[in-house]
């Protein structure tokens, strides 16, 4: 990326990567890993498509993402146990921590800015800006929760259909042209799905058999999501032509070492923040790039993503746990060649490939996975109703491969991961 996209220090450069990460955190609640993989996969290529507020809102759902700022900005009269922001407010509604308020959402306008919300299904996932910078996908999960939050007020309202309608809106929101495009595009597409099928999952014990077989109806005439494959596949491509790693490549040989410095700084210059392991302090970002550029050729570059994405396809544990165990014998094979350095080489170039972009790839392909499990799960209980018991669990695990258990989540029935710490998969518990 050119160094203006990133900021001109490092200090400005480190503040937009922080910037991007919280708008994220807090737009979807993402866990520190789906953070950590957000920035890996993007190779610290984000910048001023996420300072909204220097950017006029243009379209909806720039406005959307500008609601959420301004709700994010605005302070409760008195702190909660959910946050003290309105932002935090409208998110625990979201989630079903607290009841929807009909007050706020008409405060908000809520009805008007989802109807202006609707020509966002009908176009592609949104891709790199006008500028070629940046990835312009702030808008699209706040438009999710905001559908999310219509359907959820038109349920509480009794109108059970309607509201069903625009629980599906982020699913849809899901399976636009685009969300194949990229690992990023991809991770965004799997977090606007799951918005739709968490949100709808809380409904599980209160509707009615009649309610629950609509949505079933409808879930299963949804078309399929963008192929997580074809994502790994054209991740060369994602970044704009003249900042591509092909482009660089080409140019990179012909260059001289301080020509091949100040190139590889316009568009990796991250200084000492390197998102790309998804570690804030890692230093070994620059060196590992620059190594991997020099062992690198077009045509290597194009042959890594194709039989990377081989390596995953059909995706399945067997064959996530070896592209792991792969990963981690890259690590100790570019620590052995730091510690004694050898001349480029195709065994080189791979290893270090698997290091810096191993983990966004494999963070994905676990995501995919456990969303796919729990699209199935939401089924299987929207049929089961109040009848869903551990017997339907029987021989499902998620993506680490283990087993699922039914439990509870603040007092809500929830299918759970058991370890040291039980992890929530999907809370099927009744609304508020």
């Amino acid at each position: 990326m050119p160094h203006e996209a990133l900021g001109e220090s490092p200090a400005q450069r480190n503040s937009i990567v922080e910037s991007w990460m919280g708008i994220y955190n807090k737009v979807v609640r993402l866990t520190p890993k789906l953070v950590g993989l957000l920035l890996c996969i993007s190779f610290g290529s984000l910048g001023e498509a996420f300072a909204a507020d220097s950017v006029p809102k243009a379209n909806p759902l720039d406005q959307a993402l500008s609601l959420m700022e301004t709700l994010r900005a605005t302070k409760l009269t008195a702190p909660k146990p959910f946050g003290d922001t309105e932002g935090d407010y409208f998110e625990a509604m979201v989630r079903g921590e607290v009841p929807v308020d009909a007050a706020f959402c008409e405060r908000i306008k809520l009805t008007e800015v989802t109807d202006g919300l609707l020509p966002a299904l009908n176009q592609p996932l949104t891709g790199w800006s006008q500028s070629g910078r940046t990835p312009t996908t702030g808008g699209d999960l706040p438009a999710c929760r905001l559908f999310a939050l219509r359907g959820q007020l038109l349920c509480k309202q009794g109108k059970i259909a309607e509201g069903q309608t625009w629980l599906l809106k982020p699913r849809l929101m899901a399976r636009r042209p685009g969300g194949d495009q990229s690992l990023i595009q991809h991770l965004v597409a799997i977090v606007m799905e799951s918005i739709g099928q968490e949100t709808a999952a809380r409904y599980i014990e209160t509707w009615s058999e009649a309610d629950r077989l609509a949505y079933i109806k409808s879930a299963e005439a949804l078309q399929p999501m963008g192929s997580f494959h074809a994502a790994v596949r054209l991740e060369k491509d994602a970044l704009p032509k003249k900042d591509s790693v092909r482009t660089l490549l080409l140019e990179y040989k012909s260059l001289n070492p301080a020509q091949q410095q100040d190139r590889f700084n316009s568009i990796f210059g991250m200084g000492s923040h390197s998102p790309a392991s998804g570690e804030p302090g890692d230093k070994l970002f620059r060196p590992r790039m620059t190594a991997l550029i020099s062992s690198l050729s077009v045509e290597s570059w194009d042959l890594l993503h194709d039989r990377i994405s081989a390596e995953l396809e059909p995706l399945n544990l067997e064959k996530m746990q070896a592209f792991t165990s792969r990963n981690a014998a890259a690590l100790k094979f570019v620590e052995a060649e730091e510690a004694k350095p050898t001349a480029p080489s195709v065994q080189k170039a791979e290893a270090l490939y698997r290091v810096l972009m191993g983990p966004g790839i494999i963070g994905v392909a676990r995501s995919r996975w456990d969303l796919e499990l729990k699209g199935k799960l939401l089924i299987i209980a929207m049929q089961k109703g109040w009848t869903f018991d551990q017997t339907c669990l029987a021989n499902l695990a998620n993506s680490n491969g283990t087993q699922l258990k039914l439990g509870n989540d603040d007092g809500d029935t929830a299918i759970i991961v058991p370890g040291r710490h039980d992890e929530t998969f999907l809370i099927i518990g009744p609304r508020r």
